[in-house]
């Protein structure tokens, strides 16, 4: 009999029980621990009636009341394409959440063809197609036509085998857009592009480890712009994967092949039934032991492993998984040989403002998704600094039983200091965000009632900042773990390779994979830490090949 010990109950901890308790023999003993009281992680959701509340962890878990409005205070949508959105729906079907209560919205919907930027002061909308491209191109598009002509034309820094011209492998987000493109095209699209799914900086963020496709569209086909016409989108995405993938949809094609078409998917009852299920399921099952508040406080890895935690309880087991924030990890495993670069990225602060009004007292003048902001070196500047974006919930996951107009206000992240000085997110009076909020509504949407009902809800380093060079530092500390810590631990979730909730779901289930298959946690034949893949790197004739026939073939690519 083996065991296994998993650190962390957000939505990866969760995903690696599930699929631990899945897919392993019956007698493996599994123990997640959790220091919260809650399961889930950024992932919550709360039915609340009119009012203000300073912090969703406050309220009661169901609020039924009738004239209630859900309020997310992290991630809203889930995005069910490609590899990772067959994943995703394997489980959510597995758990059968694929009922009344699963919402889809199409790509034919406003607001998934309606996206907003921000640009010399006013919202521009990005146009759905080519037709509306060439017909009526907003001003914040004004020089990435030319600019994309001629992308192709710019010589690449990388030879035609793939290896760096200059031996530098990475570069930032914004170095790669203004080198391909223009500076234009970095700081007022890309800029708020990577506000709305980092919180971060252009400036500071590694194209490599954030915008893979691009980074391999270059390398691969000389171009960004010829790379991804030629399928370089398909190439970060490994064989492996896409087994995954093809496994995923095998007890369903017709549904997975209509829910994979959809723009975003998500949940009547809010974003955490997700967690919530998984947490439901694992409670069934005679070999998972879950144990929450009561946080990790010491790793000890010697010939038994043994973690004790906050309340004075050991636990022992063959081997552990961490999905703890990499910092986190760091700290409890001080006094045992080194892991680097665990505390090496920032993570973002975000001030998360929900807000909502009657429809009957407004009415929202844009039908799309919502907006976001260039970055912060605009010329011409943002008249809130801070403000990352809105998103308008109302219509990106509309739910009809609600009469109300929804808003979600980001502050904050790579910009905090610009919106709310030196105060750290620690010492910031909710009031104050929720004041900045309802100025950013006003100032750029005209929305100057009182809202019926607001939240506030202040995730401290909520989003990790893969800074450039990511990619080195992540091999770096496989190889630490491999010589260090040998069958006794592996890492997954957010600091690593992926930040999103499909990607958390998909790295998970790769690793307990590998640690199932490998015989990793039996005869332990092979050392598997998490970060494999990055050893795993094909060659640029390969690559080519794998794009050929991604395209070509997809669905005999899945089944091999």
């Amino acid at each position: 009999m083996s065991s296994v010990a998993i650190l962390g109950g957000g939505i990866s901890g969760l995903s690696a029980a599930y699929y631990l308790a899945r897919m392993a023999p019956p007698t493996t003993k599994i123990t997640l621990i959790e220091g919260k009281k809650r399961l889930g992680g950024w992932i919550e959701s709360r039915r609340v009636t009119p009012g203000h509340y300073d912090n969703i962890h406050h309220l009661p878990k169901d609020n039924t009341k009738e004239n209630t409005i859900l309020f997310e205070a992290g991630p809203r949508t889930l995005r069910p394409e490609g590899s990772n959105g067959a994943i995703l729906l394997e489980m959510i079907r597995h758990l059968e959440l694929n009922n009344e209560n699963l919402m889809s919205v199409s790509k034919s919907h406003p607001s998934a063809r309606h996206r907003y930027i921000y640009y010399k002061d006013k919202i521009n909308t990005l146009p759905p197609d080519l037709q509306s491209f060439l017909l009526n191109k907003p001003p914040v598009l004004k020089s990435v036509p030319l600019a994309a002509l001629l992308e192709p034309l710019k010589p690449s820094r990388f030879d035609k085998d793939g290896i760096t011209k200059d031996g530098i492998e990475d570069e930032s987000i914004y170095s790669f857009m203004t080198r391909r493109f223009n500076e234009h095209t970095a700081i007022h699209l890309m800029g708020a592009v990577i506000h709305g799914i980092y919180a971060g900086d252009i400036k500071s963020l590694s194209l490599q480890s954030t915008l893979r496709s691009l980074y391999e569209a270059e390398r691969i086909y000389g171009s960004a712009v010829l790379g991804m016409m030629k399928g370089a989108s398909q190439v970060t995405t490994s064989v492996r994967e896409r087994g995954m993938a093809a496994r995923s949809r095998k007890e369903d094609p017709e549904w997975f092949g209509r829910m994979e078409k959809m723009s975003v998917i998500g949940f009547k009852s809010g974003m955490d039934t997700l967690p919530h299920q998984i947490t439901s399921w694992l409670e069934q099952c005679p070999n998972v032991e879950v144990i929450t508040d009561d946080p990790a406080e010491h790793i000890e890895i010697a010939h038994e492993n043994k973690i004790t935690t906050q309340k004075g309880k050991t636990v022992h087991a063959d081997h552990i998984i961490s999905t703890l924030p990499s910092p986190v990890l760091e700290r409890l495993v001080q006094h045992q040989p080194v892991l680097p670069h665990l505390s090496h990225n920032p993570s973002a602060d975000v001030a998360v403002v929900n807000l909502a009004y009657s429809t009957d007292e407004m009415k929202l003048q844009y039908d799309g998704f919502g907006f976001l902001t260039p970055h912060r070196d605009t010329p011409y500047g943002n008249p809130l600094p801070g403000t990352l974006g809105v998103v308008f919930d109302s219509n990106a996951l509309p739910i009809e039983s609600e009469r109300a107009i929804k808003l979600t206000a980001m502050i904050g992240g790579s910009d905090w200091k610009d919106a709310f000085g030196n105060v750290p997110i620690d010492e910031l009076e909710p009031k104050v965000a929720l004041d900045y909020a309802r100025k950013a509504v006003g100032t750029f949407l005209d929305i100057h009632a009182e809202p019926r009902y607001s939240m506030v809800n202040l995730q401290k380093q909520c989003i990790p900042q893969y800074l450039v060079g990511h990619q080195d530092r992540m091999l770096s500390l496989h190889h630490a773990i491999k010589k260090n810590y040998g069958h006794a631990l592996s890492v997954s979730g957010a600091s690593y390779l992926g930040v999103s909730v499909p990607d958390c779901i998909k790295n998970s289930r790769m690793l307990v994979e590998e640690l199932l298959v490998s015989g990793a946690l039996g005869s332990r034949q092979k050392v598997v830490t998490g970060l494999g893949k990055l050893e795993e790197q094909p060659t640029v004739d390969e690559m080519r090949d794998n794009a050929r026939l991604s395209r070509g073939n997809t669905s005999v690519i899945m089944k091999s």
